[in-house]
């Protein structure tokens, strides 16, 4: 399972878009969140629709003066989503993975680029770390400001403006950064001359409950693209999910005997409420039956396979013995057989 976070520096043009969507596919995420995406509210739903596809999606568009600073995209398949805070500079989430009991929190970071604004982020997560309390806890994302030395590709002579801020904070809401691979430096200035400044501006931090329930999860961090920031991807390995199929009728039942009893039993149980909720009601109760009755019937393969070779049998001892009524009548048996489990392999197919 991968969760994933991108400075893309404006997501309005189509082939940052397409850059969004090959980081998606390329790492298979099912979450992504895009800060600094500069997308209008007006736009905000064609722009999500090209990017997101069928996936459901979220923004901090009421919290931001112009343009849209966070947007996260997710797959509903996979994921169940609820927003509990927001503001100009995170987004707090509720996450359920579909087809599991775990959950956790997400929070998606795009801090102010002045540490004096930074502050009320800081504030903000303090404040969200007591409704976490002992949860599972990832925050991810751009936080416009360097930890430590190492973080400077040219190292630092002076703590910067911020920096204690910072520290000050992860240290109160407990959360470190987790093992990671790919680039170093996560922001780029663009060079001039031999000029270039590279620094770690975008990180993945988890609390003890995270780290203690996916000792073996990991952040990687991306070539940059076309951005000056690296994708930032969560990786959470052994996360098994209990897939559960959607549910097709397969019209070869209706055929069965059992069905119409099956559908009359089903139709005529009293469900209290208004006549929509018992019709959907007993429409669930018929799937589960529906998915037994197929299962029953499926395999129909290696039962055609069986009947094909006992017909071959049964018409061998016939060209033995051509006026033998007892093979004439098995065979005329297992050839309707024959026909019928034929039959059911192509309604099943189709």
């Amino acid at each position: 399972m991968s969760i994933g976070v991108w400075n893309i520096r404006g997501l309005n043009k189509v082939v940052k878009q397409k850059e969004v969507i090959d980081v998606i596919r390329d790492n298979n995420l099912g979450i992504c969140a895009v800060v600094e995406s500069h997308v209008k509210i007006l736009n905000l739903k064609n722009v999500c629709s090209k990017t997101f596809g069928n996936w459901d999606w979220i923004s901090n568009s009421r919290s931001c003066e112009v343009g849209t600073r966070i947007i996260v995209g997710w797959d509903p398949k996979l994921f169940d989503i609820m927003v509990i805070s927001q503001s100009k500079q995170v987004i707090h989430c509720y996450v359920k993975f579909i087809g599991s009991d775990y959950s956790m929190f997400l929070s998606f970071i795009y801090a102010a680029s002045r540490y004096i604004e930074r502050r009320a982020l800081w504030e903000d997560l303090k404040k969200f770390s007591l409704t976490v309390k002992k949860e599972a806890w990832c925050i991810l994302g751009d936080f416009n400001v360097a930890l430590k030395e190492s973080d400077y590709s040219e190292g630092c002579s002076k703590i910067l403006k911020g920096v204690d801020e910072f520290s000050e904070c992860i240290n109160f809401i407990e959360v470190e950064d987790l093992n990671s691979t790919g680039f170093q430096f996560t922001w780029n200035k663009s060079p001039v001359g031999n000029k270039g400044i590279l620094k770690k501006l975008d990180r993945i931090m988890a609390n003890m409950k995270f780290m203690s329930d996916h000792p073996l999860a990991h952040s990687a961090f991306k070539p940059y693209r076309i951005s000056d920031h690296c994708p930032a991807v969560l990786i959470i390995p052994n996360c098994k999910m209990r897939w559960k199929s959607s549910f097709r009728f397969a019209n070869f039942i209706a055929d069965k005997d059992e069905f119409l009893p099956m559908v009359k039993d089903i139709w005529s149980t009293n469900i209290d409420g208004f006549f929509m909720f018992k019709l959907t009601q007993k429409l669930k109760v018929m799937k589960k039956y529906c998915r037994q009755l197929c299962n029953k019937f499926r395999g129909s393969e290696m039962k055609i396979k069986e009947l094909r070779k006992e017909l071959g049998n049964i018409q061998m001892k016939i060209d033995q013995e051509p006026f033998n009524a007892t093979y004439r009548e098995e065979n005329a048996n297992i050839l309707f057989e024959y026909n019928v489990a034929c039959n059911g392999e192509e309604k099943l197919l189709s």
